[in-house]
């Protein structure tokens, strides 16, 4: 019997050395969909091959495998650790994108940085798997070139030209109509876009308190109460969709939900263009911006959408600080940005506003929801309630972290009034473990203090 145990054993180990020894030979398959991407630049081609060498095995959605991923075993292996890297993120689709992803970019960055790639099982049967120093900067050049290209608003110093937060720009990129921004003021204060005109946008998005209304839930018509926190319109012409569900695609779409929502405004724009109309001085000014008095749902949503692009709060003292004035912010709150980056949060939290670039849902849903003593229903399953795809449930669009001193309570469910709380909690659910270092409590008071002045 003895025998026979050491005879599998060797021809385990034997078999073990033999595979892993081929992986070394051959390298690893790669999809004929991963060759056929065409890259932009030399630090993409340089980028493309070195994660396609030892990434996109891992993280792609229609790999390329070893002749052995169809055994048993190995199977079973495989194709856990391709559905974990996938979910963590996709790299064959962040390449074809040409590395337009501003979070996928972080993601990668943040990987690479803590050097918490390839995850053992890997390197097991791929010794030659982890990357060297100077594969590692190619990747984080083709990263940092695609981020000055496409994301960097040119105005932080050279210590911060490559990070994943900019400084926010003064003036709307493009710039916008300042006649059409007049019109969309008046209409985004104008109560008379409600059933019973008792209800603005500023009702629920007052600019005295941080575009928000420091409610849990906001109070529509008749004394209504919704069941989601309204989130800030301070900054939010740079979030990628609009909605904590992203059903609006922008401003102007975003603009046209809550007239038409029973419990927020009640009414529809056919009355609503009826009101407005009756208004001689107001329908003047559409005719100077429009060249008509013809009111309509799009014009409406258009100026409004043209305000909110105006509502920009650039130079807070992370700005200050981004742009090279060290003296911008304390010690602490220095140290507390640098944790922002250590602690993963800007792998989420990416952009101009720090955030509003991508859905996210808790690593462990099931977990974080009994944690925090909540029965999911609609507003925790997010992005799941417009496209009804299961990988899309409990995933919802990442808040803006811009003027968070201003714009409590938190969450999607408003029920977090301090950060001191919340930032632990993103911490412990939000951040896969690999790149989940032990955060103190002296980490998350600094971490406070910076977004305190951010």
């Amino acid at each position: 019997m003895k025998k026979w145990v050491v005879i599998v054993v060797v021809v385990g180990i034997a078999g073990y050395l033999g595979l892993a020894l081929l992986n070394m030979i051959l390298g690893v398959p790669v999809a004929d969909s991963y060759t056929k991407i065409e890259c932009a630049s030399p630090e993409m081609e340089v980028a493309k091959e070195v994660i396609g060498a030892k990434c996109v095995m891992c993280h792609s959605q229609d790999p390329g495998l070893p002749f052995y991923a169809k055994l048993p075993i190995a199977s079973a292996m495989i194709g856990k650790h391709v559905g974990m890297g996938t979910k963590m993120s996709d790299l064959e689709a962040l390449l074809a994108a040409a590395g337009k992803d501003e979070v996928a970019l972080s993601k990668l960055e943040q990987t690479l940085e803590l050097e918490t790639m390839p995850i053992l099982p890997y390197m097991l049967m791929h010794w030659n798997g982890k990357l060297t120093a100077k594969e590692k900067d190619g990747i984080l050049a083709w990263i940092h070139k695609v981020r000055a290209e496409e994301y960097s608003t040119g105005l932080a110093a050279a210590e911060f030209a490559n990070a994943a937060v900019q400084p926010l720009p003064s003036e709307w990129p493009g710039g916008v109509s300042e006649a059409k921004v007049k019109l969309g003021d008046k209409l985004y204060h104008d109560k008379r876009l409600s059933g019973d005109n008792t209800v603005s946008c500023a009702t629920c998005h007052d600019l005295k308190k941080g575009g928000t209304d420091h409610a849990q839930f906001s109070t529509g018509v008749r004394g209504q109460v919704g069941g989601i926190n309204a989130p800030t319109t301070l900054n939010s012409g740079f979030n990628f969709v609009q909605f904590w569900d992203g059903r609006a695609k922008d401003l102007a779409d975003q603009a046209g939900g809550p007239p038409e929502n029973p419990i927020e405004m009640d009414t529809n724009f056919k009355d609503i263009v009826g009101k407005l109309s009756k208004d001689a001085e107001l329908t003047a000014t559409h005719v100077a911006v429009y060249g008509n008095d013809k009111w309509s749902k799009e014009t409406i949503t258009d100026a409004i959408a043209e305000f909110e692009k105006t509502l920009l709060t650039p130079d807070s003292g992370v700005d200050k600080y981004l742009k090279g004035d060290k003296s911008a912010l304390t010690d602490t709150e220095a140290r507390g940005l640098a944790l922002l980056k250590e602690h993963s949060c800007l792998t989420c939290h990416v952009g101009k506003a720090m955030g509003g670039q991508s859905y996210e849902k808790p690593i462990d849903p099931v977990a974080y929801y009994k944690f925090r003593g909540i029965k999911p229903g609609d507003p925790e399953f997010g992005r799941y309630n417009v496209t009804k795809k299961e990988e899309d449930r409990y995933k919802l669009k990442v808040p803006l972290l811009r003027n968070i001193a201003v714009t409590g309570p938190y969450l999607h469910d408003g029920n977090i009034k301090d950060l001191k709380e919340i930032v632990p909690i993103m911490h412990e659910h939000f951040v896969p473990e690999l790149n989940r270092k032990p955060m103190s409590d002296a980490d998350r008071d600094a971490i406070v203090a910076a977004l305190m002045k951010n």
